[in-house]
């Protein structure tokens, strides 16, 4: 029996992170800490296809401990702090940690990427690439921050034809969750201060823009 995949978070990316490893055959459950009528919809959607979704679970050790086993691995959206405390506790205790991007790029295997990111910018060129490369005649859609999500668009690709390029615009919370993404091409429009309350300095946030090229 598999270890199962945890998605932390019941909004757009980690629906589409949790509806991806689904389709490619992982045991998925999905935990998020609040609870309303509109979460509880997308959780009987979700329930519906096979992901076993858990509303007011916190992001907290005895949420994991309280699952029926261990998971292997745990995908957080890009708003949880990939240095948060109770991920470092994960990590210690065997798993692997990623974002939604990480799980798109390993299921688009094999389609090559124009990953772009910058302090300002990156939704400009993100739009103007993949309108150029569209008229060009090429199919290059575009996704991440912009369009559909990385998961969204790595489902389509399993359920339909693989486009030809895709351009995918990433923040840095993105990026420092994605250990694995090699785009063909890298593009860094820019760098000013910015998420230092996330990231702490210039300089570490520099580094993980640095990453993607």
């Amino acid at each position: 029996m598999q270890d199962p995949v945890v998605v932390v978070g019941l909004g757009r990316s980690g629906i589409g992170a949790a509806r991806l490893l689904n389709a490619r055959g992982a045991d998925v459950w999905l935990l998020e800490s609040n609870s309303s009528a509109e979460l509880k919809r997308r959780a009987d959607e979700l329930n519906a296809i096979g992901i076993q979704v858990e509303l007011g679970k916190p992001l907290a050790l005895e949420s994991f401990e309280a699952l029926p086993r261990w998971p292997s691995t745990v995908v957080i959206s890009p708003g949880i702090a990939f240095d948060h405390p109770v991920l470092n506790q994960l990590r210690d205790r065997g798993c692997r940690v990623v974002g939604e991007v990480e799980v798109a790029w390993q299921a688009m295997a094999g389609i090559p990427w124009i990953g772009i990111t910058g302090t300002n910018g990156k939704t400009t060129v993100t739009s103007l690439v993949a309108h150029l490369l569209q008229q060009g005649g090429l199919d290059a859609p575009a996704c991440g921050n912009i369009g559909a999500s990385a998961a969204e668009l790595a489902l389509a690709c399993l359920e339909g034809e693989q486009p030809e390029r895709v351009v995918v615009e990433l923040s840095s919370y993105q990026i420092e969750a994605a250990p694995s993404v090699q785009p063909s091409i890298g593009v860094w429009t820019t760098l000013t201060p910015d998420h230092l309350d996330r990231h702490g300095t210039l300089e570490r946030y520099r580094s993980i823009k640095a990453g993607l090229l």
